[in-house]
């Protein structure tokens, strides 16, 4: 047994299972790591886009409110100049009601503008205004350009032509306040199905670019530029960077000025020209002759299509009437990565549409705004896992120690320090070495450990005293060997009883001459001894005779001389015998008989002492190297070959196979008669269902009717005494049991095979054994 060793560091179970612990923690964090990595970033901004989305709707559905109470207000106008009286104070009242000062921030100027003569032959033909000044409305009843009567310009002649009964749009343009832009709503009056005038109102945008800007400072990040019809930017929430407004003319500028001619936007612009031209497209294909006429005259920019506003606006009427979307659909067209953009270096532009008007809103988000999310999200996630981890790497930690390390370090303290008592050969302070109880895993192991070190207390102390009484009784009462051997065969009978190991005992008889060989010799040496130690006794008589005669003092100096003469022929017959040598030879040759007693014995009883008909899977190499150690004496003399083919294991009682094996091997030592060239060969090999064991010796064989008869129980060819005639009957009966078969083959004169036979997958249980 070797020396007691302190547990390293890292051999504690505790250091290992932190170990463990902690490259698990790891292998989560960095799991989390790659799911962030990998699908975190593409899922926050898929999220990020639809809040964006949700931002754009709003934004819309605010713009097209506002829109509509613009629309509301010329409608009110037209309904009351098509049923009022037509009475200069009656207009100019309806045309004040229309105007109230809670949408002084959305309604600009505008009112109602008669036709020429539509207010009769005796009044002169003037328009019914409301124009902001200073906070509120103010009416003017002239005309604002008496030089040019507004009866004579082009937008009253387009209401006029087109009669609308809804908004028809003009474009935006600057008005008298500078930096402020706004855009006109015309609508038809008509009087007994003529047309009598227009009633118009000023969208203002400056509500627009304040509710654009606050809408960008909520979202915490990005811009926002609103776009009309002739892609000319008309608000920006970021107005000192992105500015939209001509300085010198107080114009909107083109989207590609405010971008300043980004490239990474040119795939927004190409879209915004291919809505465009569909939706020129689509109002030219259904619009009358006369319209087209009336438009293209009208339009400043005929010449290029996308750019025709005219048709963009009779289009955004067109789509106004008859239009019931509801504020609840998206009005998301596109979105687009602006990879590289001048301004962000990489963003998310999203593209919305205001239905009345055909305006687009366009929302940029940046990705570094996106990315944060993300970065401070897994940062956040990571930290949290990592002290969850923690926590749980502690309390496991924790509870491992006092459940089961702190346990497990106790028992291994006892465990050393039953190896050293037992290194130092001292099993009766085996007792003193107490393992702790309890009902779990721990407790169980150290109660087995605790009934294992009593039996190593009992057995071994046993067989220590034994030995040391033997080595005693060898050495000082040589006298005594025979009564020593048959105490040993007692023990070993014994032994068979107490473990009452089946299989043993009926090899006792079988076995019995493998005892009486050595215990014959012995006997056989010790009668020579005592026929060696009469010339000793002779010597002693004469001498003791000569100490008699020495002693009276009247001997006869003849005697005396005779009695030395004796004494020197009896030595010298002792010397030239060389009794000496010879006894030495003798006890050495006794005592070599002795040792081979005991190791058979020790053989035997580990042969039998574990599991006697427990049933396990094995290889069948196992049982033939066992059973050439039981039968080693009895072969001996002969030349054993062992041939192991490739088998696979099998399941079978071990101990009942060795007791097949070493009746064999016996038997075949048994037929052999001393010739040089005497070999046991034992071979294995396998096929497809079974594991085959071969016997061979090339002894004197058996006639065929010997071989009839082999397996029948005391049928034996040996002398009287000298075998039971059992060992081939039990050694079938065996195999049977194991659902496998043992035969032989034979021819006198040249040898014998015996073939065992055991099924590779056998269904064996110890009931079965045991029935």
């Amino acid at each position: 047994m070797s020396a007691s060793k302190k547990v390293g560091l890292f051999n504690q179970v505790s250091t290992q299972v932190t170990i463990i612990l902690f490259l698990a923690f790891a292998v989560v964090v960095a799991v989390v790591v790659y799911i962030v990595e990998k699908e975190g970033y593409e899922k926050i901004r898929l999220e990020s886009g639809k809040l964006v989305a949700q931002r754009g709707n709003t934004a819309v559905n605010s713009i097209s409110a506002d829109v509509n109470r613009v629309m509301r207000s010329a409608l009110q106008l037209q309904q009351s100049a098509q049923t009022l009286p037509i009475e200069e104070n009656i207009l100019q009242t309806s045309t004040a009601n229309a105007f109230d000062k809670r949408d002084y921030s959305l309604l600009g100027s505008g009112g109602i503008w008669p036709d020429n003569g539509a207010l009769g032959d005796s009044t002169a033909t003037h328009p019914f205004l409301m124009v902001r000044q200073d906070g509120d409305y103010r009416a003017i009843l002239t005309d604002p350009n008496p030089a040019n009567p507004y009866y004579n310009e082009n937008w009253f002649n387009k209401v006029k032509v087109l009669r609308p009964n809804g908004c028809i749009w003009a474009d935006v343009s600057p008005t008298q306040t500078k930096g402020e832009l706004a855009m006109s709503c015309g609508v038809a009056i008509e009087r007994d199905n003529q047309f009598w005038g227009a009633s118009t109102v000023n969208f203002t945008l400056n509500q627009l670019q304040e509710n654009i800007v606050k809408l960008s400072e909520s979202s915490g990040s990005g811009y926002i530029l609103l776009i009309d019809n002739s892609n000319k930017v008309i608000a920006s929430s970021n107005p000192e960077r992105l500015n939209y407004i001509d300085e010198e003319t107080g114009v909107p500028l083109d989207i590609k000025q405010v971008i300043d001619s980004d490239p990474a936007w040119q795939p927004i612009l190409d879209f915004l020209d291919a809505q465009h031209s569909e939706i020129i497209k689509q109002i030219a294909a259904k619009m009358p002759p006369e319209v087209q006429q009336v438009i293209a005259t009208l339009d400043k920019n005929e010449a290029t299509a996308v750019s025709n506003s005219e048709l963009i606006n009779y289009a955004a009427y067109l789509n106004a009437n008859a239009s019931n979307t509801s504020t609840m659909d998206s009005r998301l067209l596109q979105s687009f990565d602006l990879t590289n953009d001048s301004y962000y270096n990489g963003s998310q532009a999203y593209v919305f549409q205001i239905p009345e008007t055909y305006w687009k809103l366009i929302v940029v988000q940046p990705d570094a705004a996106v990315n944060a999310i993300a970065d401070n999200l897994s940062k956040n996630l990571i930290n949290l896992i990592m002290l969850a981890l923690f926590i749980t790497a502690a309390l496991i930690y924790f509870m491992l120690t006092f459940l089961a390390f702190k346990p497990l370090k106790k028992t291994t303290d006892k465990i050393s320090l039953a190896e050293k008592l037992i290194d130092d050969k001292q099993y009766n302070k085996l007792s003193d070495v107490k393992f702790s109880g309890g009902r779990n895993e721990i407790g169980l192991v150290n109660h087995s450990i605790s009934e294992l070190l009593h039996r190593i207390q009992s057995n071994e102390g046993k067989l220590a005293n034994i030995n040391q009484q033997l080595e005693v009784k060898v050495e000082e009462r040589t006298a005594e060997l025979q009564d020593t051997l048959k105490e040993l065969k007692n023990s070993q009978l014994q032994l068979i009883r107490s473990e009452k190991m089946a299989t043993l005992g009926q090899m006792v008889a079988g076995v019995a001459h493998e005892v009486n060989t050595p215990l014959s010799y012995v006997q056989n040496n010790l009668e020579i001894i005592g026929q060696l130690t009469e010339q000793y006794e002779e010597l002693i008589e004469l001498v003791q005779g000569l100490k008699g005669v020495q002693s009276e003092s009247a001997a006869a100096d003849e005697k005396i001389d005779k009695l030395l003469a004796d004494i020197v022929r009896a030595s010298d017959e002792i010397e030239e015998d060389d009794l000496s040598s010879e006894l030495k030879e003798l006890i050495k040759d006794s005592l070599f008989g002795v040792e081979q007693i005991t190791e058979m014995v020790l053989n035997l009883r580990n042969f039998a002492r574990l599991d006697e008909s427990k049933v396990k899977t094995i290889d069948v190499r196992e049982c033939i190297e066992s059973s050439l150690k039981i039968a080693g004496n009895s072969i001996r003399h002969q030349d054993i070959v062992t041939n192991f083919g490739p088998t696979p294991e099998i399941k079978c009682s071990p101990s009942q196979i060795n007791q097949v094996l070493v009746n064999l091997l016996n038997n075949a030592s048994q037929a052999m008669e001393g010739n040089p060239d005497d070999k046991i060969e034992v071979r294995t090999y396998a096929d497809e269902t079974n594991v085959y064991i071969e016997v061979t010796d090339n002894g004197k064989g058996m006639s065929q009717a010997v071989l009839d008869q082999i397996f029948e129980p005391f049928f034996t060819t040996k002398a009287a005494g000298e075998g039971t005639g059992l060992g081939m009957a039990i050694s079938q009966q065996i195999m049977e049991q194991h659902n496998g078969a043992i035969t032989a083959t034979s021819t006198e004169g040249v040898g014998t095979v015996f073939t065992l036979t055991l099924p590779i997958n056998n269904n064996l249980t110890e009931q079965s054994m045991s029935a």
